[in-house]
């Protein structure tokens, strides 16, 4: 009688872990499908100016975090009713997350050394193939406060029209172009990349630590089942 007792509060313990698990990580699949639409709708306009930028890592984002959300509300009525194999399954799908968030990772990690490149040559294609209609360095410049790839002189020296856009002005109402004091100073390609390096370190460990997060779920789960199927093989005998 002692051990089925401790076995049910050793259960329900572990329900409540994996219940507060489980609602975290439905908010971080919620987190992740934000920040996929938003990578989708605005970052892409930084992002497309690097020349290694593929334009599928949004949708992959959004397509990730869309099943984490479906999944994870569903996962709320298995743990409740604690049916094992409901639960193997999904200790399962979060083992599948973690590898796909492991193999993201790595993907993002040796990435970084890449975009850089790719980043000063897209900056250099965009402004030597200027076209005022597609706005994504005119946004890119006014948004960031920077002006061509290393700096103003970009404009002069590569672009079609040989002439520094508007985007670049310290004040756009009051504005003159050719006087070089009224646009910013300072190059895209700096500015970028230093936001980058100065924040890498945060992306790198919100990376690992969003990797880990399943695993913890994926062992978790398959021990509540274990347990389960323990008490009642035990009430059986």
């Amino acid at each position: 009688m002692g051990n089925q007792f401790k076995n049910v509060a050793l259960i329900a313990c572990l329900k409540t872990l994996l219940f507060i698990f489980n609602i975290v990580f439905w908010v971080t699949g919620l987190l992740f499908l934000v920040a996929g639409l938003w990578a989708e709708f605005d970052l892409y306009k930084y992002m497309e100016l690097s020349t290694e930028f593929s334009g599928t890592a949004s949708y992959v984002m959004i397509g990730i975090a869309s099943l984490i959300v479906l999944i994870s509300s569903m996962a709320f009525s298995c743990i409740i009713k604690g049916q094992p194999v409901l639960l193997y399954i999904y200790g399962g799908f979060l083992a599948c997350i973690f590898m796909m968030n492991v193999g993201i990772t790595a993907s993002v990690i040796c990435y970084r050394d890449t975009f850089a490149k790719g980043l000063h040559d897209g900056l250099t294609q965009t402004v030597r193939n200027y076209d005022p209609h597609k706005a994504n360095f005119d946004f890119a410049q006014s948004t960031l406060q920077c002006c061509g790839v290393s700096n103003y002189t970009d404009w002069i020296r590569s672009s079609p029209q040989k002439i520094i856009p508007v985007s670049c002005c310290l004040d756009p109402t009051h504005c003159v172009t050719a006087n070089y004091s009224d646009v910013y100073q300072r190059g895209c390609y700096e500015v970028i990349v230093h936001y980058l390096s100065a924040n890498m370190e945060i992306f790198i460990s919100v990376a690992v630590v969003t990797a880990l997060l399943p695993l913890f779920g994926s062992i978790l789960s398959c021990i509540l089942a274990t347990y389960i199927k323990k008490s009642k093989y035990d009430v059986i005998n």
